[in-house]
């Protein structure tokens, strides 16, 4: 049933994709009416341009690999046929807000998005992720009150096109709808349900975390970007972007579970283009989120092969050796990876590069330059990390299924492969063939400097003992305990108590000697991990300095 779904979508994106090529300099508006009233005329419009079709056939590839990949992932599932509609569902909201123009086009793919996740994120049918689902779709709900704040002031101008207000409470109206867009992109301080969200199955978070949920804040401000241009020099919008994705990739950086250090590198993403559309660079965020949509796709798709293998765990540890147990997989991983962190001439190296010399050239100062050094850094280390450990380590826990059960998929991965590859570079030349672009010889040299000190960072963190930190970064600085606190307190009027008496027979039974033991572990884990950290921070504050007297 899941090839059925993936030959369609195919068929689509070829279709998408031909026309994409087709209107890149133009484009034509569909409007379907269905209620005039008076001065009222409610009206569902679409619109199909160079940003909807480019973005609609990049969702509609990934989401054809990833329903053949559900077949093998999911295979025996008891729910499987429910499992393919609901994704399908899930696909068709989010192609409803990358062609809706009016309002009501807008929100009804903005609600089926945050609906549909839900049902996504509780699929297992468990505890854990009913508590994940539960923060998911109250943090969307948040977003989604700026939506209807929105919705509120082009009800008071008459119109229901973001294009098309009056001038008079416009303030208002951009403040709600980058609200709305931060918490659907798990912005800082809405970044908690993001690593919750991982509970679905993972052909689920391949989809959310490429080209679908967290990608659709950004496509609304890049959409909405000559309507809100006056708002996105904000200096709080700034700062917020680049807070995301400093520690994220710093907690990335720090965790142990494959899964989660893929799902932080989203996060930091999200946060470079975010980063990129606040300096005015629209085009360059929209070209890194197409990119970024290829190889993300195919870490997610190679991620859930490794836990396949072995036995359902996601600890890094315990992924020694998947060049010599999956080689194939493990060379897809590893090109996305280091397309991840954009090694030179990958499809992540163009998008990025571009960034970054605009970043430097634009004039932000030494210390927003600086955050944004670390946390491009901070990508390679957590990439390097991934690399070693699955080459030279041989501690895999295997569980004896063949992996050639899996090859069909692989010759469909290898389409996404070569994409992620050479799309960089072919989009570029599409989109770009007619700018000049002047760099300073400093500035571009300075790209560099990037990878040679993510290699430094990473030379220090591969011997590195966590301990005290690792209980900081693991609860994202305790921004995921304070968002599901209210959410845990209040969910016990709706949910079952037998969950809640499992949880308390759990906590109190023979886990209550393991509590006795924390308050030891942590401070032996921060008299292990301070006389490291301290060598560190006076490296950093070294090089700081060094490029603070060589930058005057």
């Amino acid at each position: 049933m899941g090839f059925v779904f993936s030959f369609f979508l195919f068929i689509f994106h070829l279709m998408f994709f031909y026309f994409f090529l087709l209107f890149f300099y133009s484009g034509y508006v569909i409007s379907f009416s269905f209620l005039s009233m008076f001065d009222l005329d409610l009206e569902f419009v679409f619109v199909f341009d160079f940003l909807s079709l480019s973005f609609s056939s990049f969702i509609l590839l990934i989401s054809s690999i990833v329903f053949i990949y559900s077949d093998y992932y999911m295979m025996g599932d008891l729910f499987y046929k429910r499992f393919l509609l609901i994704l399908f569902m899930f696909v068709i909201s989010m192609m409803i807000l990358v062609f809706g123009f009016s309002f009501f086009s807008i929100m009804v793919g903005w609600d089926g998005l945050g609906l549909v996740s839900f049902f996504l994120v509780i699929y297992y049918n468990n505890f854990t992720s009913l508590k994940s689902g539960l923060l998911t779709v109250l943090s969307n709900r948040a977003g989604d009150l700026g939506m209807l704040f929105s919705f509120y002031y082009l009800f008071l101008d008459g119109s229901w096109s973001y294009l098309n207000f009056s001038f008079g409470d416009v303030y208002l109206l951009c403040f709600f709808l980058i609200f709305a867009s931060m918490t659907k992109s798990a912005q800082f301080p809405f970044s908690a349900w993001l690593p919750s969200a991982m509970s679905a199955p993972t052909p689920v978070s391949s989809l959310v975390h490429s080209s679908t949920l967290v990608t659709a804040g950004v496509y609304l401000l890049i959409r909405y970007y000559y309507s809100l241009s006056f708002f996105f020099s904000s200096f709080l919008f700034c700062v917020l972007s680049l807070f995301t994705m400093f520690f994220s990739g710093l907690l990335a950086v720090f965790d142990s579970d494959i899964k989660s250090i893929v799902a932080m590198s989203t996060l930091s993403q999200l946060g470079f283009m975010m980063f990129s559309i606040s300096f005015g660079e629209w085009i360059l965020g929209f070209f890194h989120m197409l990119c970024h949509a290829l190889y993300k796709s195919l870490l997610f798709l190679s991620c859930g092969s490794f836990i396949i293998l072995g036995s359902g765990s996601q600890d890094l540890r315990f992924k020694g050796g998947l060049s010599f147990s999956s080689p194939f997989m493990f060379i897809i991983f590893v090109f996305s990876s280091f397309s991840l962190f954009g090694f030179p001439f990958l499809t992540g190296f163009f998008s990025k590069d571009f960034i970054l010399e605009f970043s430097f050239i634009g004039g932000w100062g030494f210390i927003f330059m600086l955050i944004l050094v670390f946390s491009c850094s901070f990508s390679l280390v957590y990439s390097l990390r991934v690399f070693f450990w699955g080459l030279f380590f041989y501690n895999m826990f295997t569980s004896g299924v063949s992996f050639l059960s899996m090859s069909k998929v692989l010759y469909f991965m290898f389409i996404l492969f070569f994409w992620s590859l050479f799309w960089g570079y072919f989009l570029g030349s599409l989109m770009f063939f007619d700018s000049l672009f002047f760099v300073f010889s400093f500035f571009k040299v300075f790209t560099f400097f990037v990878f040679i000190l993510g290699f430094v960072f990473f030379i220090v963190f591969i011997s590195f003992t966590f301990g005290f930190f690792s209980l900081v970064f693991s609860d994202f600085f305790f921004l995921y305990s304070m968002s599901s606190f209210f959410s845990s307190y209040f969910s016990k009027f709706w949910v079952n108590f037998s969950s809640y008496d499992l949880f308390w027979l759990e906590f109190f039974g023979p886990k209550v000697f393991l509590n006795f033991n924390f308050l030891s572990y942590f401070l032996l884990g921060f008299e292990k991990s301070f006389s490291k950290f301290f060598y560190l921070f006076l490296g950093l504050v070294f090089i700081c300095l060094f490029f603070f007297f060589f930058w005057f």
